[in-house]
């Protein structure tokens, strides 16, 4: 098993596909063979019964080449995997179930083969076929330009380090003046322990005692460039050939563990390679190492304790619960503490369980934070990270990380570092190939992610599996494991020195137009620089359509300033500390022309604009004074600088003024007259409404006025594009999706909200609680979008102004994920409904 494979649990359970029911022996002993994981065995039979096809139907060999596909795939032969995915896949087949997911897979070994542009198609195909699945999107996106992944090559100096054979080595751990590593290299063990996932030999922990040794060792190891090719000591007969049999196999829900390999004549590039580690390696512990598998480690308690990961069955209070049903071993978590020179007092973590796997442990640097992954139910897709914290002298039951971090893929090899930034590697996130390694900040009180999840790009990342990376805050040096060099099963131990920034340059597209005419600027000169660093000033200068395409240093804030002759100049903020390091930003700047304002207010009437509805209103009081407050945003901020217009409709005067910080403004009135009052801002959607008289005459000329009410401010929201509104009374009976009674009231200031607003769009998104099955809630929830969506349209708005969507559980409110317990009114809040804005009319 691959070393990737053990510990990511590798619980890689092989749905196999089938297209029709085979009599032939051959055939069964074949389909054996990969139910029980045994792929290097399902390959020779599969490569056998395919040479020997004359008797074969054409559903037979449609079904014999598709299990060869998938067998080369979970032992990382990408090269024969491509192959017969393409044979039977460029045929359209009809597929069901779990079936599908062999178009998943072969995009997947399309871009771990460097094909980016073919595997986005394959992609895309997926995702028409699984919906639910919206990973093909995201690839894609990255996949129509690579270029943010691979910008930042320059930054890292990577080196081959010479403690690596030709067995997988991976996984490396700091310990003391060390580091504690896994590898199955022990060929001289008297009992031979052989994985028959694809013939591998079992894995160990092993320890380098000394780090400065590997760099008296430079002169006989060579830097990797972002191509990631190196050379190292070693002999081999073959060594241009890949190693196409892979350690780590990608683990899938309630899959087996699977680790090392030695080979088989028919993966790739396994025979006749020997490699050797040209510095003295020891075997890390008697008592830890058994004749079972170890795999990645984490120390704490000043070193004095260690938590690492087995699989198998022990006599050592029952290390390792093996389903024989199933025929299943599953990987778990053991702590020990030092005892002289080994370790002893060996437990197995509370929370471990014969029904699913745990493994790959990290603990933060104030030991109260334990980082791991895990299959167990109720995940977001294979293997998710999981924290468990240290109270009251034990370890917690299990928080799942959340959507931040984890994906409808497989997401493994976490580790924490001392200033909380969580690495770990993942399938289900874009990439460049295979696994690759992202971070994400944590909270350092509750240890859960925040902000947006990164990419580490090249050359920390290749096509190939990138994992296991261990760092300082500041990621100026550490390890990591690939399979770079020659693929499959090769993992080997790498080393890296940050020389330049952390992350590549953000794009931002600045946009500057003419704000009146909408035409954009072009060869507009405008200065930009960081906000806290003086004397960073660039220029830069528009094209012919008034835009220009912008690399900014990450995670920074920046200021703008816009300065055209005839026009009012303009500043500008923006950060891209949130922004995404694939999908440029944008800055729309819109550049008012200078204007000589008269003292005197001119007397005309306000035209009203194409596309504004006038809403009526009657404010009670009987003040001369008009008083009233802006509001905008989620949460009803109110708006500062919004220009607003009180408009007699019986004379045509018109007063203007700009509302306060606090979004408030005021202005006189004629009680026997009508107003229209107007609100505008950049990037907001206008808001036109009547305000009628609070003082009529009746037939005799007699002055009645209107009965007042305790209304002081009159209230006016404004809206733009992005905003999104919660709803707060429509709430849903526990797996219902029928509106109650009691929110048609809400609904219903939607609808008066459309209709105000005759050009939005919006999208209403419904949410449930993270209770059940995720699959059933999101059907649930696409169910109560759609009954939003029917009422508001019977309501006389039209079907294409409002666009329903499902999020199932996937977006809580509050910490109400998989396994904490709630009360009622905690699930009743994330069971809402939403509004965003897709569109609105900009002034």
């Amino acid at each position: 098993m691959h070393p990737k494979n053990f510990l990511v649990f590798f619980f890689c359970f092989f749905a196999y596909v089938g297209f029709s029911q085979s009599t032939s022996k051959q055939l069964k002993k074949a389909e054996n063979s990969t139910k029980s994981l045994s792929y290097a065995n399902a390959i020779e039979l599969y490569d056998g019964i395919l040479k020997k096809s004359k008797n074969l139907t054409s559903d037979e060999i449609q079904k014999a080449k598709l299990n060869l596909a998938e067998a080369y795939y979970f032992v990382k032969d990408y090269k024969n995997a491509e192959k017969y995915y393409e044979e039977v896949l460029g045929n359209n087949p009809t597929l069901k179930g779990d079936e599908i997911k062999a178009y998943q897979r072969f995009a997947q070994v399309l871009s771990s083969n460097g094909k980016h542009q073919e595997s986005s198609k394959i992609w895309i195909k997926y995702t028409e076929l699984q919906e639910q699945d919206k990973r093909g999107i995201e690839f894609s996106k990255l996949y129509a330009n690579m270029d943010p992944l691979t910008r930042n090559t320059q930054s890292y100096r990577i080196e081959y380090v010479g403690i690596n054979t030709a067995s997988p080595d991976f996984s490396p751990t700091f310990y003391k003046d060390g580091l504690v590593f896994v590898s199955s290299r022990n060929k001289n063990n008297s009992v031979k322990r052989v994985f028959k996932w694809d013939n591998s030999s079992f894995l160990d922990l092993y320890y380098l005692e000394d780090l400065k040794v590997i760099s008296k060792e430079e002169n006989t190891t060579a830097a990797v460039g972002s191509g990631g090719q190196a050379s190292a000591t070693s002999k081999s007969k073959n060594t241009t050939e890949k190693l196409g049999n892979d350690y780590y196999t990608p683990p899938t829900s309630n899959d087996a563990n699977t680790i090392a390999h030695t080979g088989s004549d028919l993966i790739n590039g396994s025979k006749g390679y020997e490699e050797n580690s040209v510095v003295e390696i020891k075997s890390f512990s008697k008592n830890l190492n058994s004749k079972y598998h170890e795999g990645p480690c984490t120390f704490y308690d000043n070193a004095n304790k260690i938590i690492f990961t087995r699989n198998g069955s022990s006599d050592v209070g029952g290390l390792f619960g093996s389903n024989k049903k199933e025929g299943i071993t599953r990987l778990k978590l053991y702590s020990a503490e030092k005892k002289g020179s080994d370790w002893g007092n060996i437990k197995e973590l509370d929370f471990n369980d014969d029904k699913y796997s745990c493994g790959h442990p990290s603990v933060n640097s104030k030991d109260n934070f334990l980082y791991f992954v895990s299959d167990m139910p109720g995940g977001y897709g294979g293997t998710d990270i999981y924290i468990s914290r240290f109270i009251n002298g034990a370890w917690s039951k299990p928080e799942n990380m959340g959507g931040k971090v984890n994906s409808v893929g497989n997401e493994m090899f976490p580790f924490i570092d001392e200033g909380g930034n969580l690495y770990f590697s993942s399938d289900g996130l874009p990439g460049l190939g295979d696994l690759d390694m992202f971070t994400i900040k944590t909270d350092l009180i509750s240890g859960m992610a925040k902000g947006m999840v990164r990419n580490l790009g090249a050359p920390l990342n290749s096509n190939n599996d990138d994992f296991g990376i261990i760092t300082d805050q500041e990621r100026t040096i550490g390890y990591f494991s690939s399979n770079r060099k020659r693929g499959g099963s090769d993992d080997d131990i790498y080393k890296f020195n940050r020389v330049g920034a952390k992350f590549g340059c953000r794009d931002l597209v600045v946009n500057v137009f003419d704000k009146d005419t909408k035409k954009p600027l072009d060869k507009m000169v405008f200065e930009y620089g960081v906000s806290s660093v003086k004397g960073s000033v660039e220029n830069a200068t528009t094209n012919a359509s008034g835009t220009i395409k912008l690399c900014l240093e990450a995670d920074k804030d920046f200021v703008f300033n816009f300065t055209k002759e005839g026009y009012i100049s303009q500043t500008k903020n923006y950060s891209n500390i949130d922004a995404s390091d694939y999908e440029p930003g944008v800055l729309e700047v819109f550049l008012k022309k200078e204007v000589i304002i008269p003292q005197d207010i001119a007397k005309v009437e306000t035209p009203k604009k194409r596309g504004e509805l006038i809403q009526k209103r009657t404010v009670g009081g009987n003040s001369n004074i008009f008083r009233g407050v802006i509001t905008g945003g989620e949460g009803g901020e109110p708006i500062a600088a919004v220009k607003v217009k009180f408009i007699n409709k019986c004379t045509g005067e018109v007063q203007e003024m700009y509302t306060k910080k606090d979004g408030s403004y005021e202005f006189k009135r004629d009680l026997e007259c009508d107003y229209e009052l107007i609100a505008m801002k950049d990037d907001f959607g206008s808001s036109s409404e009547i305000i009628e008289k609070s003082v009529r005459k009746t037939l005799f000329g007699k002055k009645v006025k209107k009965p007042t009410f305790s209304l002081n401010l009159f209230d006016t929201k404004l809206y733009k594009v992005g905003d999104v509104i919660k709803l707060e009374n429509i709430y849903y009976e526990s797996d219902s999706y029928k509106i109650r009674e009691n929110a048609k009231k809400d609904l219903d200031k939607l609808v008066n909200t459309l209709k105000k607003y005759p050009n939005m769009i919006i999208e209403v998104s419904s949410h449930t609680d993270t209770r059940g099955n995720s699959l059933i809630n999101l059907r649930l929830s696409e169910s109560r979008a759609k009954e939003v969506f029917k009422y508001i349209t019977s309501r006389g708005i039209d079907k294409s102004r409002v666009k329903s969507v499902g999020k199932g559980e996937s977006e809580p409110l509050n910490a109400c994920s998989d396994g904490v317990q709630c009360t009622e009114a905690e699930h009743q809040r994330n069971r809402r409904t939403e509004f965003k804005i897709l569109k609105i009319e900009k002034i």
